[in-house]
């Protein structure tokens, strides 16, 4: 039901881009969600679930060659919110919607060979991420009152709730990450102190403070160190993500908002001198035709910036990412199984009834999603210190049914990035065009809803390693398939009686089947290639 083709495309040489290869798979369904976790050198692995019950489990080596697969079956419904990689293992844990189950596989990534294991956790607690140490894990999330930890162990299969009070409020998790060479878990908090209008009855809630905690710990969720970054001049960072220079040196970024309504980047420099820098998306986003102000105004109150990992090459330091928001459109239909009576049925049926069954229907509405829309991009130059050098913004007006980073960019500076179902390269250093790389040469533009699936096109990319970046792209097709050939030739054979004793042939059984085609293409870019 499933088949993998390798496809070796065509070489696109130019002065700073390549297309090395493009590999396919092919999954029976609508799969519900998809995973592509780069490995750097060591190669990719791909998890899809294919089915209600399993998923399928996918490790290419750095050229996209096919070393194992393997399938899973599940009793969770959502992707795992985060991976530990250790000894060339990978642990990746799944929680049911309610997070009350928790099953955990580790792969090797040599062999494939799976090792599953579970628990439960009865108490209340939102997991947001989670390392695995040795025999046991240590899952970061919160509880009614703040940032609270779960540390269960595997070989004596007990758990604990820990509360954290140190970090108090409404947290989110934006960094969990375990530091071998110190035996230290570094993480960074997003947290919201709320107060009400009407104290005492509890009404009335807002938001009095939004800060940022760098926090490090020790395995049992211990606060060994912490810093709190604030806002300044009425610019409160609502989220953070980490980078390290090397030296010790590391430098804090993510999305600030203001009062007013204002929003950007900001930088910390932890080490240095502990300033919080602001950069306005409204300078940020300006490029060589200016956004209106209705978009502007668009971007700020609709959309929402899914942000990059920052990276750092050659003394600076690349982060970007992309606007992104649902569509739906409305859609108005008739019923077909409504029929209009004005008088009632306890008058029967009669010719005047049977006329307004005819002629009227009631029509309905309702919200069908079309898919998430990427307008726009941009990629930052910063010192290492967290001082703006450039930004360059990118228009991409991109359309996905996935959620995906729609650009990417790598230590060089070069860029890849989704454009209307193509991926594009570009390298703003050197000043060259971007290139592009097609799945379809189908024309994209006045597509409707309806076959816009159908199409070839690119979702998402990522950085991989050195100069490469993975991108993915898939396309929908539907098929009809008879139940098998033993039943399509015996009802061949037979016939059957129609109106009048007349024989007609059978119609074979069939279905209609539905089938998803994922690309995985790696792409090369950069100064020199």
């Amino acid at each position: 039901m499933k088949k993998y083709i390798v496809l070796f495309c065509f070489l696109s040489f130019n002065l700073f881009a390549q297309l090395d290869k493009n590999v396919e798979i092919e999954v029976v369904g609508k799969p519900t969600w998809q995973m592509m976790i780069p490995l750097q050198e060591d190669g990719l692995l791909f998890l899809v679930r294919s089915d209600v019950t399993k998923a399928m489990v996918y490790k290419f080596d750095k050229d996209l060659n096919k070393l194992w697969e393997k399938e899973v079956f599940l009793d969770a419904e959502d992707p795992p919110k985060a991976y530990t990689i250790a000894d060339d293992h990978i642990s990746v844990m799944f929680s049911e919607t309610s997070g009350m189950y928790y099953q955990v596989f580790e792969f090797d990534l040599s062999t494939g060979e799976i090792d599953q294991d579970g628990f439960e956790l009865r108490e209340f607690f939102v997991d947001q991420d989670y390392v695995f140490l040795g025999d046991k894990v240590l899952m970061a999330g919160s509880n009614e009152k703040g940032a609270a930890f779960f540390n269960h162990n595997f070989t004596t299969e007990i758990g604990q709730l820990k509360e954290q009070s140190e970090i108090a409020g409404k947290v989110s998790v934006n960094l969990f990450e375990y530091l071998p060479e110190s035996n230290v878990i570094e993480s960074l908090w997003s947290v919201k102190t709320t107060g009400y209008a009407n104290e005492k009855k509890k009404k009335g809630e807002f938001v009095k403070d939004a800060f940022i905690v760098h926090a490090l710990l020790d395995t049992a969720g211990n606060v060994l160190s912490k810093t709190s970054i604030k806002q300044k001049a009425g610019n409160f960072p609502i989220d953070a993500q980490l980078v390290r220079i090397g030296n010790g040196q590391k430098l804090i970024m993510g999305q600030y908002q203001s009062n007013s309504g204002d929003k950007g980047i900001y930088t910390f420099d932890l080490n240095g001198s502990n300033q919080l820098k602001t950069y306005s998306f409204s300078s940020l986003l300006r490029g060589r035709q200016a956004l209106s102000i209705e978009d502007m105004k668009a971007l700020m109150s609709s959309y929402h910036l899914m942000s990059n990992k920052p990276v750092y090459g050659d003394g600076k330091v690349y982060f970007g990412g992309s606007f992104i928001k649902a569509q739906f459109q409305t859609v108005t239909e008739n019923d077909p199984n409504y029929r209009y009576d004005p008088y009632g049925s306890m008058y029967g049926r009669s010719r005047y009834n049977s006329y307004y069954n005819n002629q009227r229907s009631r029509t309905t509405t309702r919200q069908v999603f079309r898919g998430y829309h990427y307008p726009v991009g941009f990629v930052l130059e910063f010192t290492e210190n967290g001082d703006l050098i450039t930004s360059n913004r990118i228009d991409i007006n991109n359309v996905s049914y996935q959620v995906e980073p729609s650009l990417a960019y790598n230590e060089s500076g070069a860029v890849a990035y989704c454009l209307k179902g193509n991926l594009a390269a570009n390298n703003f250093a050197i000043g060259n065009k971007p290139i592009l790389y097609k799945l379809s040469e189908e024309q994209r533009t006045n597509l409707s809803p309806a076959n816009i699936s159908a199409i070839p096109s690119y979702n998402g990319v990522k950085y991989w390693y050195d100069n490469y970046f993975i991108a993915e792209g898939s396309r929908s097709k539907v098929e009809a398939v008879t139940i098998n050939d033993e039943i399509l030739k015996e009802a061949q054979k037979k016939k059957k009686k129609g109106l009048f004793g007349r024989k007609k042939d059978s119609t074979p059984p069939s279905y209609a089947q539905v089938r998803k085609i994922i690309y995985l293409t790696k792409i090369a870019s950069g100064s020199q290639i």
